[in-house]
């Protein structure tokens, strides 16, 4: 997979304006993961280290295996249910991110309902003191993977790319989320929109 990514992002062709380079916390709906993995290694410095969240199953081992090659990490999520080891890791994740990494947080992940927003993205920029950018990606040609959950897009070697980014959103120390999570939501629904338009 890690090779592939790399055909994909040295293969693809970028269009629009030049994304962020600063350290953020990185947020996509889950659909979005493999294609903003491209985006990210063809457009992000290569210092700017990406660290992530993922599964323990098969498919989450898969992934880590494939952000260690991609010279990025992840954070391991525990089984479904234990909320507060949950936001445990997220508060790794959040001193991960204040030791110098942006950390990727897709918001509707792991395991849905796809593009509802749940609170961890939120909770790793108030930890580690670091705004938000909502993103989504467009790519062309693309699958979509219809029998997943999330309808998971994979990028074609050769496609045609651009990267939608938002306003940045920064939550203060302290701040309650339930408020931000409805600007999160709407943050993401319109670049998800945008890019929407952009695969048409």
């Amino acid at each position: 997979m890690a090779w592939y990514v790399r055909l994909v992002a040295v293969t693809c062709r970028v269009h629009g304006p030049t994304v962020s380079q600063e350290q953020v916390v990185l947020a996509f709906w889950h659909e979005y993961n493999l294609v903003a993995a491209v985006a990210a290694w063809h457009l992000r410095r290569p210092q700017q280290h990406h660290v992530s969240f993922s599964t323990r199953t098969f498919r989450g081992e898969v992934m880590s295996a494939m952000l260690a090659t991609l010279a990025s990490g992840s954070v391991q999520l525990p089984a479904e249910g234990e909320r507060s080891e949950a936001a445990r890791l997220s508060l790794e994740l959040a001193r991960i991110g204040r030791d110098g990494a942006s950390p990727v947080v897709s918001p509707d992940g792991p395991l849905g309902p796809p593009r509802r927003a749940k609170p961890g993205a939120l909770i790793v920029a108030r930890e580690a003191g670091l705004p938000i950018l909502p993103w989504a990606v467009a790519a062309r040609p693309a699958l979509r993977l219809n029998g997943r959950w999330d309808r998971h897009i994979v990028p074609l070697p050769f496609s045609h790319l651009r990267v939608v980014e938002g306003t940045p959103i920064r939550v203060a120390p302290r701040e309650s989320l339930r408020p931000r999570l409805v600007e999160l939501q709407a943050q993401l629904d319109a670049v998800a929109a945008r890019a929407d338009r952009r695969m048409g």
